[in-house]
């Protein structure tokens, strides 16, 4: 991909062009979701946010590529160009961090459970969950159906302690990711939350069931919802997962470290 010295001028200066308008929008972004300045409840997973990420991602990955067949010249003409393109790739390695390009998904579903024959049951409904301001907007015409969703990698969890037990742990497990607990059942092992990923404003309904198994082993069921979104994004499945592996990891060291 070696380019001539005279056409290597002109792309480099519309590449920079679009690599400064990407940096700078997609910061914005970053930046007024943060503050809140909008209402991020009625997007799944910041889709407009995401779109920009993987254009600057594109855009980094073709200056990388002009780069690497023209080192030298690029040096002549643009000694900033690397740090653009290097900018550039910054959010997507961000977002591949913390979310993960593997968990987006697009399919309408907004509600996954561990449990589909018995899933466990919110205190509020649906509509009761959602905020007034989704109901006054456009997003309001196109939510979700009402159906709880099952994902091929989230089972119901078995594990080898009695329900007193795992249901302290996954309190524990649920604090330790910084989910806001709001109600709690400890006879009925049931307690729900508002939970979240890390650097992700979204907040989703969460519920927790801890059953008897018999012979020493529980079954938890974890349930994740977005109360007003058309599509998650993958968010649900992937709050569910975190929690599973932190409790599984909060039960493994309970007696190392003298609690649950």
């Amino acid at each position: 991909m070696k380019i001539e010295k005279i056409a290597l001028s002109k792309i480099l200066r519309v590449v920079s062009v679009m690599a400064q308008v990407c940096i700078a929008i997609t910061f914005s972004l970053l930046l007024t979701f943060e503050l809140e300045l909008i209402d991020y409840r009625a997007y799944p997973i910041n889709i407009v946010l995401l779109a920009w990420v993987l254009l600057s991602c594109f855009v980094g990955c073709l200056g990388a590529s002009i780069v690497f067949f023209n080192l030298t010249q690029v040096r002549t003409y643009r000694p900033d160009f690397a740090l653009l393109v290097f900018i550039c790739l910054l959010p997507m390695a961000s977002f591949q961090y913390i979310y993960g390009v593997q968990n987006v998904s697009i399919a309408p579903v907004n509600d996954v459970s561990t449990n589909l024959t018995d899933p466990p049951q919110f205190k509020l409904s649906r509509a009761q969950r959602q905020s007034p301001y989704y109901n006054q907007n456009i997003f309001f015409l196109i939510k979700a159906r009402d159906q709880i969703s099952a994902h091929p990698n989230i089972a119901t969890v078995t594990l080898m302690a009695p329900p007193d037990v795992v249901y302290k742990c996954a309190l524990r497990a649920a604090q330790s990711l910084y989910w806001k607990v709001s109600i709690r059942d400890p006879v009925a092992h049931v307690f729900e939350a508002k939970a979240s990923v890390r650097f992700i404003n979204n907040e989703l309904d969460t519920i927790i069931r801890v059953r008897d198994a018999r012979e020493g082993y529980s079954s938890v069921d974890v349930r994740s919802a977005s109360a007003s979104k058309r599509i998650d994004g993958g968010l649900n499945a992937l709050v569910i997962e975190n929690f599973i592996t932190v409790l599984k990891r909060t039960l493994v060291n309970r007696r190392m470290f003298e609690y649950c």
